[in-house]
């Protein structure tokens, strides 16, 4: 199965340079995030970029 989305980044203030962005909901509901859940993101310069989803999101249902 292949799945393909792609999100916009938005400025969260103009105080930050920190940037948002919208999960789309097949990803949501693949990996039963909720409100609250974690996503952990890793860079290491051999590897590069991983995107993790612990099993316990907190939210009682687990996770992928």
């Amino acid at each position: 199965m292949t799945i393909k989305k792609e999100t916009t980044l938005i400025k969260v203030n103009n105080k930050s340079d920190s940037l948002r962005t919208t999960i789309p909901i097949s990803i949501k509901e693949i990996f039963e995030l909720e409100e609250g859940s974690k996503i952990r993101w890793i860079y290491d310069r051999k590897k590069g970029l991983s995107i993790e989803i612990p099993s316990s999101n907190g939210n009682g249902r687990g996770g992928v």
